[in-house]
């Protein structure tokens, strides 16, 4: 077992829901985190994201059909980023916090990292903790969603003439100002730390990469003892969820008052999920070479034992036949079944992945990715006839 490391918990929770918003979540009270904790965080961001919205929608008569062409109760984009993404996106700390924990701990603990090389290993974990924290960078991603929400709704939309709770005709609404200071940037925020984190790992994953890890051809994972690294991609399910949903909300936006159809958007869903399954598994490609060389050295270290194990088989039970002893019968002989493991050892070898890849996290990828999807089916079928196939399938 190994102990002469930091605390990696402390660390993993760092990375996971450090930064400014756990400055703030500490002066809060909010922190260290628990199941109450969590719910009155989740509700803060709720108070004020979605409902400053509501309020002045409300106040100026934009919330429901009447003075405005596009309410604010009638806009599917708003109410699913801000009551269903930024809670989403908070409490998906929860899993990527526990997940790169335990990788960071396996790396040490199951050997793969060389005792002499503990240190650069351990250096590596400290820079990407220091970076993920740096209020430099926090402070840029603040400026550049508060930025970007002003670019495309408020410069990117002065052209646009029509009635919502956002604009009248040139003019901003109050809501829409709120909309534009306060929530997007809010959103965008997570996404952009979110980005960071992912960015930060696969840089760490990178550096890990160049160690000489000691990797083990035989293993059955089939990637040299690395797969728990594919079934930690599960772990970003969530986020992948809280995407889809932004996506999702765009994409019913455009069917319902857009003018498009659910058939026309069914390309967009399909590149999308593809999109995710590649970009999350892109940081695992640094370690196919080493896979690679690994799954080399051992077809032409297992070929030599098995050559030698099989000329002595062959010496011994083939040659010999007839001239054995009573004691050395064929039936239930260990010599046969070491032939059989030496093989099944030899064929993990040949199969062995050039990638960290498991079948389940990209299941749970993809589904994560399509769940948010479900809803605009409701925009061309009507919800009771959705339930009525569903039925169907039950009985």
């Amino acid at each position: 077992m190994v102990t002469d490391f930091p605390d990696l918990k402390i660390t993993a929770q760092m990375l996971a829901r450090g930064g400014l918003g756990h400055a703030l979540a500490k002066r809060l009270g909010l922190e260290p985190p628990t199941p109450g904790r969590r719910l009155v965080k989740v509700t803060l961001l709720v108070i004020f994201t979605w409902l400053p919205l509501v309020v002045l929608s409300l106040i100026h008569g934009h919330a429901w059909p009447g003075n405005v062409s596009y309410p604010l109760m009638f806009d599917p984009v708003v109410h699913s980023r801000f009551l269903f993404v930024v809670p989403l996106l908070e409490l998906a700390q929860i899993a990527v916090e526990t997940s790169l924990r335990v990788q960071m701990r396996h790396f040490l603990e199951s050997g793969l990292i060389p005792e002499r090389q503990k240190a650069e290993y351990l250096a590596a974990v400290a820079r990407i903790t220091r970076l993920r924290n740096a209020p430099l960078v926090e402070g840029t991603i603040i400026v550049l969603a508060v930025l970007f929400s002003l670019l495309i709704r408020g410069v990117g939309n002065l052209g646009i003439k029509g009635s919502s709770w956002q604009r009248l005709d040139y003019a901003i609404t109050p809501a829409g100002w709120w909309y534009i200071l306060v929530s997007l940037p809010v959103l965008y925020f997570f996404l952009a730390c979110w980005a960071w984190l992912f960015l930060l790992w696969g840089w760490f994953l990178f550096r890990t990469s160049r160690l000489d890890l000691e990797l083990t051809p035989t293993h059955p994972d089939r990637a040299g003892g690395l797969g728990f690294l594919g079934w930690s991609m599960a772990s970003f399910g969530l986020v992948v969820l809280a995407v889809s949903a932004v996506l999702s909300g765009s994409l019913a936006r455009e069917i319902l008052h857009g003018g498009s159809s659910l058939s026309s958007i069914k390309y967009h869903v399909i590149i999308f999920v593809v999109i995710v399954i590649v970009i999350l598994h892109s940081p695992l490609l640094v370690f196919t070479g080493r896979l690679a060389r690994c799954r080399f050295r051992g077809l032409l270290d297992f070929g030599a034992l098995i050559w030698a194990h099989d000329r002595e088989f062959d010496e011994k039970w083939i040659k010999n036949l007839g001239k054995r002893g009573e004691s050395e019968r064929l039936l239930g002989n260990r010599d046969v079944a070491s032939l059989g493991a030496i093989a099944r050892a030899f064929e993990h070898i040949d199969h062995m992945l050039l990638i960290p890849f498991d079948k389940k996290a990209s299941l749970i990828l993809v589904l994560a990715a399509l769940l948010p999807m479900v809803p605009l089916l409701g925009t061309s079928v009507p919800f009771g006839d959705i339930l009525k196939a569903l039925g169907k399938f039950m009985v």
